[in-house]
């Protein structure tokens, strides 16, 4: 029988047991949370009943639409289409609830031929059995013509669609030898005689996106398509089989798209078409090319079609702002994040009604949480301390998602920002990152946030084929690059990361070539070779292109202590350099950014170091102070920090509670971060150097407590690894730490801090002299 899940509040559990009952005399397995086992955490069994069940019935009543858990169950099946919902006092459910049928019990008592009763058990059998449910969500958004507000920009966009269309007749055109379909790459497309930059950007994009709808074809990613553009011939050869490239150029009353399709391995052009039409016609074409691809191109859409961010009309102003803020927050542009902000926000003022901008403005607000009021003040050069509003951004990202899909219940960036909004945690994110992938299966981005979510024990296969996934569309990502090799390398398997790192060099990617030798080699803990391959591959990389390898190698190089070098030639933050050395003005510089408390602990690594300068300087009571404006327990702070921060930073905060008299606040933290560093250890499989950090930390707790022996049984099995304190995370001398201070004088501490320092020594002879190129473009 199919399972039917019941979801109420406790004042209407008489309700809920008669339901049950009612379900189970028509046929169906009932099932509700009376039948929790003692055994079992009460947050596992819903979310595994949730998952397997065949429909959810919610009871509403007035505190049913108060309960969180009832509401989070209800949007979880709302967004697993298996809804079914009944009032029991006339209280109408919550939005966005109130826009799907409901039945009415408030006048049952149990008659199987009541008229509420039969429109529930309908509902619930035409969820079981597939079929519409009685309950359906709103009809997808229509588009919308606007034909009093045509513009040259609106018309580029809905032109370049001719080019998706012409583009569907590749496959018969270009066949394949073998079973695997032909790989495409959509080069950036040129912008001609001043067009805007950022639209042309944008609708590259949206053409690129419709082509991957195509389920005969692999289209590379934008980020890909955008490196292979940059590295040339060579590189386009070894990544795509096909190119496609294109021109815009405007004229006055006309636009004219140059479009064609190009053999990699030879240069062949097999296919070339102009597009040349009047710019007063943009919303005729518009319908003709929807009819064109419908079910074509964009075949992979949910049942019954759905709305996609190409067929929601807007105006060519709205486009172009929409298009150039997406590009930004796409491309991680961190100088410019304020101003891609302000551009989505203007978006959504100008057409309220325009989709695909409120998912994009939430994630852009989901990226900038407890950044946004800080970032905004050190631009203007203000000291603005950070509204209250800023603590509320999480909440503003997930409205903003759910106003995105009750607009377009179809378009998956929808669902993906939903997911992306809720971390990922919970049935209901993971649900909503599921339903993205299945309405576009080509979001690399909505698959690389489910993959993080995922569980590294329980669920290692499917987290490693998802990135695996997005690594076919995207194989020059650096995300998706680097989260799979960490999961290589976390479990010892150097095999699977030397052949990441000569895959990359067969594509011509010297830079993410390099940064999968740095991390190998640092997991491996050959740090000078780490620092070698970094300091190659910077020289060989020009300034603009190197990203995320400055970061790594910056970090490498701290390590061994070189902190002039990494200040002169790398972007950091104000207070590092002061912090590195423990220097108390690093902290007048923290304090200069108005952060508010809950900011700081979330500022890692800068929050680590600053904790330790606020003890070593005698500022204990001040750092005790903000710990406890964040949380009253353990518990809290972990929620804010999460379970690395705790991890990090609780014995140093724990060691500034004692000072102030709180005792037993200090004990409860250290247990609970001990707590978390010993599961952490339970659950490592990979090689030692990948866990002497946690035996680094827990040995820092057993220190605070003053368990001595234990410290030092952690802290020599960290060392024998052959490990070096992370700067900034941890000092390389332990002797300035202050909870390994209190082991000062045991010799075996003074043997494991001298062989640290030794193995600085070594690694920095192995490395020798060394230059880097140029320095790193700085903010």
């Amino acid at each position: 029988m199919a399972e039917v899940f019941i979801s109420y509040a406790r004042a209407n559990e008489d309700v809920a047991r008669r339901v049950a009952s009612g379900l189970k005399a028509s046929g169906f397995e009932a099932w509700w949370d009376d039948q929790l086992p003692t055994h079992r955490a009460y947050t596992d069994i819903i979310e595994q009943r949730l998952r397997s069940a065949a429909a959810v019935v919610v009871l509403w009543s007035k505190d049913a639409a108060q309960s969180q858990w009832v509401r989070a169950e209800a949007d979880f099946a709302r967004t697993e289409n298996k809804l079914v919902q009944a009032q029991l006092d006339g209280t109408l459910p919550p939005m966005p609830f109130n826009q799907i049928q409901c039945a009415d019990l408030t006048s049952w008592r149990g008659n199987r031929k009541h008229r509420g009763w039969t429109k529930l058990v309908d509902g619930v059998t035409a969820v079981v059995s597939g079929a519409s449910p009685q309950a359906t969500e709103p009809a997808p958004v229509k588009s919308r013509l606007r034909m009093d507000r045509r513009s040259a920009m609106a018309a580029m966009a809905m032109l370049l669609l001719l080019v998706v269309a012409a583009i569907f007749f590749l496959p018969r055109m270009i066949g394949s030898s073998n079973d695997k379909p032909p790989r495409v790459a959509v080069l950036p497309f040129k912008n001609i005689g001043g067009s805007d930059e950022g639209l042309v950007a944008g609708i590259w994009e949206d053409t690129r996106h419709a082509l991957s709808r195509n389920p005969q074809l692999v289209v590379l990613g934008p980020n890909t398509s955008k490196e292979i553009a940059e590295m040339g011939s060579a590189a386009a050869r070894k990544a795509a089989d096909y190119l496609v490239e294109a021109s815009v150029r405007t004229s006055t009353g006309r636009v004219r798209i140059n479009t064609s399709l190009v053999r990699s391995k030879d240069g062949a052009q097999i296919w070339s078409q102009t597009f040349d039409r009047k710019l007063d016609d943009v919303f005729a074409l518009q319908s003709e090319i929807a009819q064109l691809i419908e079910g074509r191109i964009r075949g992979r859409l949910a049942r019954g079609g759905g709305v996609k961010p190409e067929n929601i009309a807007t105006t060519g102003e709205v486009y172009a702002l929409y298009s150039d803020a997406r590009r930004k927050i796409r491309d991680r542009e961190v100088a410019r994040y304020i101003e891609a902000m302000d551009q989505l926000k203007r978006v959504v003022a100008m057409d309220p009604n325009f989709a695909p901008g409120w998912a994009t403005l939430s994630v852009a607000t989901a990226f900038g949480i407890n950044q946004d009021a800080a970032a905004r003040a050190a631009a203007q050069g203000q000291k603005t301390a950070t509204p209250a509003s800023a603590r509320d951004d999480s909440k503003l990202a997930e409205s903003y998602a759910r106003r995105a899909i009750a607009l377009a219940p179809n378009l998956a960036a929808g669902y993906a920002a939903l997911g992306f909004a809720l971390e990922g945690k919970g049935p209901t994110a993971q649900s909503a990152l599921r339903k993205a992938i299945a309405l576009d299966p080509s979001d690399v981005e909505a698959t690389n946030w489910l993959a993080a979510s995922l569980d590294p024990e329980e669920q290692y296969s499917e987290k490693l084929a998802l990135f695996s996934k997005i690594l076919e569309i995207e194989p020059l990502w650096w995300p998706a690059i680097l989260n799979r090799l960490a999961m290589y390398l976390d479990a010892g398997n150097f095999a699977e990361g030397e052949r990441e790192r000569q895959r990359l060099e067969r594509l011509g990617s010297t830079l993410m070539a390099g940064m999968v030798g740095i991390e190998t080699e640092n997991v491996k803990g050959n740090f000078s070779e780490a620092a070698r391959i970094g300091i190659t591959t910077f020289n060989a990389v020009p300034p603009d292109k190197r990203g995320v390898l400055g970061y790594s190698l910056a970090f490498t190089l701290l390590k061994l202590g070189y902190f002039e070098e990494v200040e002169e030639n790398f972007t950091v933050p104000p207070p590092s350099p002061y912090l590195w050395r423990n220097d108390p003005r690093g902290l007048d510089v923290v304090e200069a950014m108005n952060l508010s408390p809950r900011q700081f602990f979330t500022s890692q690594p800068m929050a680590d170091a600053a904790c330790r300068v606020y003890m070593l300087s005698g500022r204990g009571g001040q750092l005790a102070k903000m710990y406890r404006s964040v949380a009253s327990s353990p518990s809290e702070f972990q929620a804010v920090a999460g379970e690395s921060g705790l991890a990090a930073l609780g014995p140093t905060i724990a060691l500034a509670l004692r000072q102030t008299g709180d005792r037993a606040g200090a004990d409860r933290l250290l247990a609970a971060a001990g707590a978390v560093l010993k599961a952490s250890l339970k659950r490592a499989k990979g090689p030692r150097m990948a866990v002497a950090l946690d035996e680094a930390y827990l040995a820092r707790v057993y220190a605070a407590q003053g368990r001595k022996d234990e410290a030092l049984r952690y802290l020599e099995a960290a060392v024998q690894t052959g490990w070096i304190p992370d700067v900034p995370l941890l000092p390389t001398d332990l002797l300035t730490d202050p909870s390994f201070a209190l082991l000062k004088g045991e010799p075996r501490f003074v043997a494991a801090r001298q062989k640290i320092l030794d193995r600085v020594k070594l690694e920095r002879a192995e490395l020798g002299h060394f230059s880097l190129s140029a320095a790193e473009p700085k903010n």
